[in-house]
């Protein structure tokens, strides 16, 4: 294609060049290869927290018991995103807070200490195999070993 264009007199005559099919072609299949190459290194992972569903306290308004949610949320990369279902799944535990902790859950009155406080005290002191046990259950549920497919490429 030719395009005319006057300056001052001159008249100069440009050309613009089309990409070849075959340079098109090389651009598209670099993408897919990198495309492919994400979804290799990406991986979908758990995120992990607490929830505190509710807590017993003794005569003195002191924390005795701590019933909680641990939770995990899947997290999908956009590489990823047409591969895994979106999920979280949450399994239910119970701390007894002891009397001869020094922290500033089980020293102050219940009504004055805050969320953050609590979710400090569960994750410095419950036990390692516990959250561990519970992490495995709930990538069992969202990761499982083996998929069922029910959208078969040769059903109509």
């Amino acid at each position: 294609m030719k395009k005319k264009v006057k300056k001052k007199g001159l008249t100069i005559t440009l050309r613009s060049r089309q990409p070849s099919k075959i340079a098109i072609l090389k651009l598209k299949n670099a993408v897919e290869k990198k495309e492919a190459e994400l979804r290799k290194k990406e991986k979908p992972f758990i995120r992990y927290s607490f929830h505190i569903e509710s807590v017993e306290v003794d005569g003195n308004n002191l924390l005795e018991e701590i019933v909680f949610l641990y939770k995990g949320t899947m997290v999908i990369p956009k590489s990823q995103k047409g591969n895994y279902d979106q999920g979280s799944y949450s399994v239910n535990g119970t701390y007894v807070v002891p009397h001869n902790i020094d922290h500033a859950v089980r020293l102050q009155d219940f009504k004055s200490i805050k969320r953050k406080q609590v979710i400090e005290l569960l994750t410095k002191n419950v036990r390692e195999d516990y959250i561990t046990g519970m992490r495995q259950m709930i990538h069992k549920e969202l990761m499982p070993e083996y998929k069922i497919i029910t959208d078969l490429p040769w059903k109509s």
